[in-house]
């Protein structure tokens, strides 16, 4: 998976998926000090939602190709 960093929400990484604008169900990722992976959905970064729910994933850092 392509993914490129973002400041957003003190720095993530954002799926690319291609798409000229991004969609509100662009997966963003960050990681722990092990190099695991746990995503929020961009709608909920970029909202007014102060506490954004972030989602386990199965991928570790390595599975991850960063532009």
């Amino acid at each position: 998976m392509i993914v490129k960093f973002s400041t957003l929400a003190g720095g993530v990484f954002i799926e690319d998926t291609g798409a000229n604008e991004r969609r509100p169900s662009d997966r963003c990722f960050r990681f722990d000090h092990s190099g695991n992976a746990e995503y929020a959905l961009f709608a909920d970064l970029v909202g007014s939602n102060p506490a954004p729910r972030w989602f386990g994933h199965v991928f570790k850092e390595k599975d991850f190709l960063f532009a």
